[in-house]
């Protein structure tokens, strides 16, 4: 499942100002002038900034006191990225309604909404499940990454499968699967 076009066009016009201006307040990568209008983005150099923003919330809410013509519906979902979640994931299946995630720090099960092309689209032919580092973001009332995903090289073993596979069930049981943060 990914977001609508337009949702998904909605996204990247918030994020990327987003970006740009902690990119100007931190002064991180002086290669990066402006991602909101670059036509190609090395996702390294991106990465770094978005560590700053995740590692320093609160410059959301500098950015948009200085952004005042933002719409009140932009404003929230901007804000709402202060929501985030961070770490390693297993990808461990794809649904028609999104992909599951599940955390390996805590075991917390996340449905994930790809933004322009789905995580089956993204990761095909990728074995899984799938260990990834991730950034997973509200969005109206679904979740999605921010688009920096940085995979790891590593097979999963018929256990570790297995035991994922049964916290998956076990979440779908009990509805205990995030489908908004």
């Amino acid at each position: 499942m990914t977001l609508s076009q337009k949702d998904g066009q909605l996204y990247y016009k918030l994020w990327l100002p987003l970006l740009d201006y902690v990119n100007r307040k931190y002064q991180i990568n002086s290669k990066l002038k402006s991602m909101a209008t670059a036509k190609n983005l090395n996702p390294a150099d991106v990465k770094e900034v978005a560590n700053k923003l995740w590692s320093e919330v609160t410059v959301i809410d500098d950015y948009l006191k200085e952004n005042e013509d933002l719409s009140e519906e932009h404003k929230e979902i901007v804000r709402s990225w202060k929501r985030r979640i961070q770490g390693k994931f297993l990808m461990e299946r794809h649904l028609k309604k999104g992909t599951i995630f599940i955390s390996l720090e805590d075991e917390e099960v996340y449905q994930v909404s790809g933004i322009i092309s789905s995580w089956e689209e993204m990761f095909f032919g990728m074995p899984m499940p799938l260990i990834l580092e991730a950034t997973f973001l509200p969005f109206r009332d679904v979740i999605i990454s921010d688009g920096l995903v940085m995979p790891y090289n590593i097979i999963v073993g018929g256990g570790m499968k297995r035991m994922f596979k049964d916290v998956y069930i076990a979440a779908k049981k009990s509805g205990r699967i995030h489908q908004s943060l």
